[in-house]
């Protein structure tokens, strides 16, 4: 199983409409709204590493109000 943490900054005003979005995902284990440089830190996983980035490229940077993503991927 690969996991990561996806640190997420929002447009203004849009970080629960983003976070509640970011939780009907089957992969977001968990998605925190923070301070700090990002707006939202999620934990994500998935089968295997490939299929992880591709879920980040393809089902959450495209999600309305994100305006950029840094993947943390776990390792231990």
């Amino acid at each position: 199983m690969a996991k990561a943490y996806l640190k997420i900054s929002v447009e203004p005003r849009k970080e629960r409409i983003v976070k509640d979005l970011l939780l009907q995902r089957k992969n977001v284990l968990q998605a925190d709204l923070t301070s700090g440089e990002q707006d939202i830190i999620a934990l994500i996983q998935a089968d295997n590493y490939e299929q992880l980035m591709n879920f980040v490229v393809t089902e959450l940077r495209p999600i309305e109000g994100i305006i950029k993503t840094v993947t943390n991927l776990v390792l231990e």
